[in-house]
């Protein structure tokens, strides 16, 4: 029973850490136009690393190593709880759609990162500003 409490731990974790990186998307975007999120210089980077971190994972065909510990741990439990391919395809899968193309979450991560890699490099953070000078 602990493994399945902890898998689900994780799960929600890795909800957690995916509405992390689109609040971060949005408030990139949001940040044209409130100027003051541009200097939340540790939130910044947290989400500019995250959103490369997912972005080579994506490119690598690899999967999110919560997925992979998901997995684990349900296969500790029961075997049949471990599910094949990545944690938001099977969740998005099971709750909003039939079936989903890899590509229609590779897609959009990676013009995701582009983008928030690019503000980062046209607006950095204040405090990045400052030890660059």
């Amino acid at each position: 029973m602990l493994y399945k409490v902890l898998a689900d731990i994780i799960v929600i974790a890795h909800l957690l850490w995916v509405l992390f990186m689109l609040e971060g998307f949005i408030l990139t975007f949001r940040g044209f136009f409130k100027k003051e999120f541009f200097d939340r210089w540790l939130f910044r980077i947290l989400h500019l690393s995250g959103i490369v971190y997912v972005s080579i994972l994506a490119a690598l065909g690899r999967y999110c190593p919560l997925t992979l510990w998901e997995n684990y741990l349900r296969s500790k439990y029961d075997i049949a709880l471990t599910y094949p391919g990545s944690f938001i395809i099977h969740y998005a899968e099971r709750l909003l759609y039939p079936g989903i193309n890899h590509l229609l979450i590779f897609i959009p991560t990676i013009i995701i990162a582009a983008f928030v890699v690019s503000v980062f490099i046209i607006r950095p953070p204040k405090r990045i500003r400052e030890i660059f000078k």
